[in-house]
C-alpha cells in the first residue's frame, strides 16, 4: 500500500476541509508542525481511517469532532467527521473513507453511527464498492502490525523496555497471521489434548468408554466428564479474572502517568505553605533589622549629630582659612602691624611714609588675626573632628539598612511565586479523582489477585482429580476393544498433532533467526557501539553489549525501536508470498530522543525500512535529509489557542 492521499473534515482540531498529497515515489514526505498544532492528531487519522481506532492522550476527550464546528450547530442537527485515504496496492486504485457521525445534544454530542466503504477503480476508471472493506484493509495492511506502520515516536522507548514481552506476542500473532501459521497454530489447538473433551483427542479418549461398557465405566466417564467441564469454568473465570485484573493494571498505570505530571490540591498547599514560612520569615527579618537600625541611630545620634556639625564646621573653616589667607599681604604679622602704628612710626618699611590714614588701614587687619596661627587653630579642630568620627560606625548602620532592603526583595519573590503558584492552581487538572479511581482499581486488584489465586486452587484440586479418574478409566478399559480402537486413533491424531507442532517450531525459529539477522545488521550501520541481538522463538528480542548488560540510553533505546521496526518491514518483504507488498512507515516526532549522530545514521537508513515514509516533525529535517530525498513538504498552521488548525504545502518556517 502506498497512500496518495489523505483528506479530513470536522477532524480534532482540523476544522475546515483539507488534504496532504505524499510522495510515492520513495522521497520522504515531511509534515511540519510545532508542539501542539496537531501532528499526532494527523498521525491519529491514518489509524481511524484505516482500522477505526485512535490512541490519543488519556487527558483528552474521544470525541473526534472539532469543537468550534460543534458549537457552530444547532441541537438535534446531526453532523459527520470525515477522513478519506487514496492509495494504491499492487498496481490498483483505492478509496477508502470513515465517517463518524454525531448528533448535537444539549450539553454535548452523542455519536450516532459510523460508515465505512472501500472503493476500487476498474479498468474503465470507474469507481466500484468493495464489499466486506475491513477484511480487504487488514489483508493489505494488518491491524496487529499497525504500531509499525504507524509509528509513534514519544512512546515508542516503552514499547521495548516497558511492554517488551505484550510487544513480542502481538507481533507473533500478526506474524502467524501474514505467513498462515495461525492456520497450523489452529489446527494442533483443535486436536487438542485427551484432557480436554471439546478437543479430538478428548471426544476420542471418551469413545473408549461406552454404555456397554459396564456401570463403573460410565460412572468415572462421567466423573471425568464433569471434572472437564468444572476446570473449563475455571479457566474461563481465570481468563476474564486476568484480563479484568491487567485492565485495572493499565489503568493504574495510565493514572499514575498522569497524577506523575500533575500536582494535588495537597501539593500545591504544602508548595504554598512553605513559601509563606519563607516569606514571613523574611519580614520579620526586616522588623528586627528595623528595629536594630532604630537602636543604632538613637545610641549613636548624638555621635552622628556632632560629627554632622563638625563636617559642616569643618568645610567653613576651611574655606575661612582660605579666604582669609588670600586677603591678608604676604609677611604681614601682629608685630609688623605694632610697629607700623606707632605713633612715632612716620615711614613704611618700604619707604613710603605713612600718615594717620595708612595706619588706620594697617590696624584693620587685627581683626583678621586670629589669636593663634591659622595652621595651629586649624589642626586643634580637625583633630577634635577626627576623635569624634572614630566613634561613629559607618559600616553598622550602612549593614543593617543592606540587610532591611534585602530582605525587603526576597519576601517580595516569595510572594511572586505563591501568585504563579495560584495561578498553575487555578490551569492546573484536578486529580483528587484520578487519586481515588487509582486507589479503587488498586483495591480491586487486590481483590482479583485473590479471586484469582482461589481460582487456581480450585482449577488444580480438580485437575488433580481428573487425572486420577483418568487413570482409572484407562485402566477399565483398556482390556476391552471400545478401548483399543479409541487408543489407536489417539495414537494417530498424536502424530499428526507432533507433526503440526514440529513444522510450527520449524517455521518460528526461522522467522525469529530473519528477524534477528534483519534487526543486528540495522543496529550496526545506525549505533555507534557494538550491540548484540538475540530474538525468542516467540520474537522477543533481547539486545546487549559486550558486558551482556541490556540498558541503554532513551537515544539507543529509540534507534533499537527503528531498527526493530526496520526488521520486520524487511523479513515481510523477504518473504516469498508477500514480497509483492509495500507497507508504508508513518512516523510521528521519530528522532526526539536521538542525538544528532544517531538521527543522522536512523535517516540514512529510512529509504531501506519502506518504500513510503511519511514523517511529522517539530524540528527542521532539511538539514538532515538529502534534498534529493525529499518530496512533499507541508506545514500545520494553528491560532494560539490550538483548537483551529489547517495545513499549507511547503516549508513555512522562517
Amino acid at each position: 500500500m502506498k497512500i496518495k492521499t489523505i483528506e479530513y473534515e470536522n477532524f480534532r482540531n482540523f476544522k475546515d476541509h483539507g488534504a496532504i498529497k505524499c510522495s510515492t515515489d520513495g522521497k520522504v514526505t515531511i509534515v511540519y508542525g510545532k508542539n501542539g498544532d496537531g501532528k499526532t492528531t494527523l498521525h491519529q487519522l491514518f489509524q481511524w481511517v484505516i482500522y477505526g481506532q485512535v490512541h490519543f492522550n488519556k487527558t483528552t476527550t474521544e470525541h473526534l469532532y472539532n469543537l468550534a464546528y460543534e458549537a457552530e450547530q444547532e441541537y438535534g442537527n446531526v453532523f459527520e467527521v470525515m477522513g478519506r485515504i487514496d492509495f494504491e496496492d499492487d498496481g490498483q486504485q483505492y478509496s477508502l473513507t470513515r465517517k463518524s457521525i454525531y448528533k448535537k445534544g444539549l450539553t454535548d454530542s452523542e455519536k450516532i453511527g459510523e460508515e465505512l466503504s472501500l472503493q476500487k477503480m476498474d479498468d474503465d476508471y470507474n469507481w466500484k464498492r468493495v464489499d466486506r472493506p475491513q477484511e480487504t484493509i487488514e489483508k493489505m495492511l494488518p491491524s496487529g502490525l499497525a504500531e509499525y506502520f504507524f509509528f509513534d515516536g514519544e512512546s515508542m522507548i516503552a514499547d521495548l523496555r516497558v511492554k517488551g514481552r505484550d510487544s513480542a506476542m502481538k507481533l507473533r500473532k500478526a506474524l502467524y497471521s501474514m505467513f498462515d501459521l495461525d492456520i497450523i497454530e489452529a489446527a494442533i489447538a483443535h486436536i487438542g489434548s485427551t484432557d480436554l473433551k471439546t478437543t479430538v483427542l478428548g471426544k476420542l479418549y471418551l469413545e473408549k468408554g461406552t454404555i456397554a461398557s459396564g456401570s463403573e465405566v460410565a460412572a468415572v466417564k462421567t466423573n471425568i466428564d464433569n471434572a472437564q467441564g468444572k476446570i473449563q469454568l475455571f479457566k474461563d473465570q481465570l481468563e476474564d479474572k486476568r484480563k479484568e485484573r491487567n485492565e485495572k493494571k493499565e489503568l493504574i498505570s495510565r493514572v499514575s502517568e498522569e497524577i506523575g505530571s500533575s500536582k494535588s490540591k495537597a501539593d500545591y498547599e504544602a508548595q504554598r505553605s512553605e513559601l509563606k514560612k519563607q516569606r514571613d520569615v523574611f519580614l520579620d527579618n526586616v522588623k528586627s533589622e528595623t528595629a536594630n537600625f532604630g537602636d543604632a541611630i538613637m545610641s549613636g545620634f548624638p555621635t552622628l549629630l556632632i560629627s554632622k556639625a563638625i563636617l559642616d564646621a569643618e568645610k567653613k573653616l576651611d574655606l575661612k582659612v582660605k579666604e582669609t589667607a588670600d586677603a591678608l599681604p604676604d609677611g604681614l604679622s601682629k608685630r609688623l602691624i605694632a610697629y607700623l602704628t606707632k605713633l612715632s612710626t612716620t615711614q613704611c618699611i618700604c619707604g613710603n611714609a605713612l600718615c594717620d590714614k595708612e595706619k588706620e588701614h594697617i590696624s584693620s587687619f587685627l581683626q583678621m588675626m586670629p589669636p593663634h596661627s591659622y595652621a595651629s587653630m586649624y589642626q586643634n579642630f580637625k583633630g577634635r573632628a577626627d576623635s569624634i568620627n572614630k566613634s561613629y560606625d559607618k559600616e553598622n548602620i550602612e549593614g543593617k539598612i543592606k540587610r532591611v532592603l534585602d530582605n525587603k526583595d526576597s519576601a517580595e519573590a516569595c510572594d511572586r511565586k505563591i501568585k504563579e503558584l495560584d495561578e498553575a492552581e487555578k490551569n492546573s487538572k484536578d486529580i483528587e479523582d484520578l487519586i481515588v479511581s487509582r486507589q479503587q482499581a488498586e483495591e480491586a486488584v487486590l481483590e482479583l489477585d485473590e479471586l484469582i489465586t482461589e481460582l487456581e486452587k480450585k482449577k488444580e484440586k480438580h485437575e488433580i482429580y481428573l487425572k486420577q479418574q483418568m487413570k482409572k478409566f484407562n485402566e477399565l478399559t483398556d482390556g476391552i476393544k471400545e478401548g483399543q480402537a479409541a487408543k489407536h486413533k489417539i495414537e494417530i491424531m498424536e502424530e499428526v498433532a507432533k507433526y503440526f507442532a514440529d513444522e510450527l517450531e520449524h517455521a518460528a525459529n526461522n522467522y525469529s533467526k530473519q528477524l534477528q539477522e534483519n534487526i543486528q545488521l540495522l543496529l550496526n550501520n545506525m549505533l555507534t557501539s557494538r550491540r548484540s541481538v538475540s530474538v525468542t522463538n516467540e520474537f522477543s528480542v533481547r539486545v546487549t553489549d559486550s558486558f551482556n548488560d541490556e540498558s541503554k540510553s532513551e537515544g539507543q533505546f529509540a534507534v533499537v525501536s527503528f531498527a526493530y521496526i526496520g526488521g520486520i518491514l524487511q523479513m515481510l518483504k523477504n518473504e516469498e508470498g508477500l514480497h509483492n507488498r509495500e507497507y508504508p512507515l508513518v512516523l510521528d516526532g521519530p528522532f526526539s530522543k536521538l542525538d544528532a549522530d544517531q538521527k543522522q545514521n536512523v535517516v540514512d537508513m529510512l529509504p531501506k525500512f519502506a518504500p513510503q515514509v511519511i514523517v511529522f516533525s517539530k524540528d527542521d529535517l532539511h538539514d538532515v535529509i538529502k534534498a534529493e530525498n525529499i518530496g512533499r513538504v507541508w506545514t500545520i498552521q494553528s491560532n494560539d489557542e490550538k483548537n483551529i488548525a489547517t495545513i499549507e504545502e511547503g516549508k513555512l518556517w522562517k
